[in-house]
């Protein structure tokens, strides 16, 4: 276990590849003074994401440790609540079919 959650730090490894690296880290955490949540500030990270070869690992680490602000992968805060919504909701159904599966 470390610092992060448990995971291994070399796990972490793809952040030597991110684009984002050496870049103002305010451009990825934009500010919510507009009450419209961060989805107005985020076009200049996301185009930065948008770029990155390891977009999909930073997302996925931004999940796996529930990170609660900025932008990670490509996806606000509110985004990546609704994909971990999609993900357990999809999840759900698995077990169920394969409950209903193995009760036949």
């Amino acid at each position: 276990m470390d610092q992060y959650g448990g995971l291994a730090t070399d796990l972490l490894a793809w952040q030597r590849d991110a684009a984002c690296r050496g870049l103002e880290a305010e451009i990825f955490y934009p500010s919510d003074n507009d009450g419209t949540g961060d989805e107005e500030g985020a076009f200049e990270a996301k185009a930065v994401c948008a770029a990155c070869a390891v977009s999909g690992e930073c997302l996925e680490y931004a999940l796996a440790v529930r990170e609660k602000e900025g932008v990670w992968g490509g996806q606000t805060a509110a985004e990546r609540v609704r994909i971990i919504r999609r993900r357990r909701r999809a999840a759900a159904r698995a077990r169920n079919a394969q409950a209903a599966a193995s009760s036949n």
